[in-house]
């Protein structure tokens, strides 16, 4: 797993990139979080290295989504102190996060959740950080460009 983790650090980077792209420069932290939670979903479930990495390199779940680096970890902040998200145990609530999807993603890598996944997944989390159910649905709806 160590001889990949430059290789993983590389993909979590162009997840970053693309949430970027994707948000256009809103620095909205709900919408950046929505964003990189239905590409990372997303890019995890389809590329083979990435499948790997999570299912079958023994690496334990915080290594894998410190694999991701800082920019989530900068959202959530903003979030956090902005009013944004409501946390009262921030290590609890990215414990919960990674959770998420590692239960997302082993259910779509067994083919029990649909297209939708990511989407339902954001959602979800958006909503377990304070956001409202409808603006949460809505985020985790913006349309993207995964062509």
């Amino acid at each position: 797993a160590d001889v990949l983790r430059p290789l993983i650090e590389r993909l979590g980077q162009r997840i970053h990139e693309r949430v970027d792209r994707e948000t256009r420069g809103d620095p909205d932290p709900a919408l950046r979080l929505a964003t990189g939670i239905r590409i990372a979903v997303r890019s995890i479930a389809a590329d083979p290295i990435w499948n790997w990495h999570v299912f079958r390199s023994g690496t334990p779940y915080r290594q894998l989504a410190e694999g991701m680096g800082t920019p989530p970890v900068r959202d959530m902040q903003r979030g956090v102190v902005g009013g944004r998200f409501h946390v009262t145990d921030l290590r609890a609530t990215w414990s919960f996060i990674d959770g998420a999807l590692i239960g997302v993603l082993t259910a779509l890598n067994q083919g029990v959740l649909g297209e939708e996944a990511a989407e339902v997944t954001a959602e979800l989390v958006l909503r377990s950080l304070g956001v409202a159910p409808e603006e949460a649905a809505r985020l985790a709806r913006t349309p993207l460009d995964f062509s």
